[in-house]
């Protein structure tokens, strides 16, 4: 007797101990099914995002550069916070290698979206969102300035990994 209410015992445990890992393993098949759809997702955005640099210059001083960029793509973008801008350039004395935030100030970038910049085409679909077919006026405010006839590169990239690269001088 007490034999078979052992083995009853024994059935209960493994009978739990099997669906626990069945509940375990259908779990993990579930997270990774859900893992694929987002990096699918995020493949197929990057597939449709595209940025084309249209021209690089800087203010007469230095002290700001203006890029701008097209949306060659067909994907819109917008979350500029996100957004990085770096820029690497010689002061006349030393190089820097620097990124800049989004946002009004010294040492942060801000940007305008046109139809097109020149000759100026205000934008009139989705203000603030970077759409299609749309150019992007970059302006970056830097310190210290940047040097007289030097040459220099501007990078921006998206949040989903796209660049873009323009080379300017003063």
């Amino acid at each position: 007797m007490e034999t078979a209410i052992t083995g009853l015992i024994v059935i209960g445990l493994l009978i739990l101990v099997v669906v626990g890992l069945a509940f375990n393993a259908l779990t993990a098949q579930a997270t990774l099914a859900d893992a694929a759809r987002v990096m699918q997702e995020r493949a197929g955005e990057r597939a449709r995002t595209n940025l084309a640099p249209v021209s690089a210059t800087t203010s007469g001083a230095g002290d700001q550069v203006f890029f701008t960029v097209k949306n060659a793509g067909t994907q819109k973008l917008a979350d500029y916070e996100k957004w990085d801008v770096i820029l690497q350039y010689s002061d006349g004395a030393t190089n820097q290698i620097k990124w800049y935030p989004y946002g009004m100030g010294a040492n942060r970038w801000s940007a305008q979206i046109y139809q097109v910049v020149s000759p100026v085409t205000a934008e009139v679909f989705e203000p603030g969102v970077f759409n299609p077919g749309e150019e992007i006026y970059i302006t970056v405010n830097v310190a210290p300035n940047v040097g007289a006839s030097t040459l220099n590169l501007a990078k921006i990239s998206t949040p989903n990994g796209i660049t873009a690269s323009l080379v300017f001088t003063r």
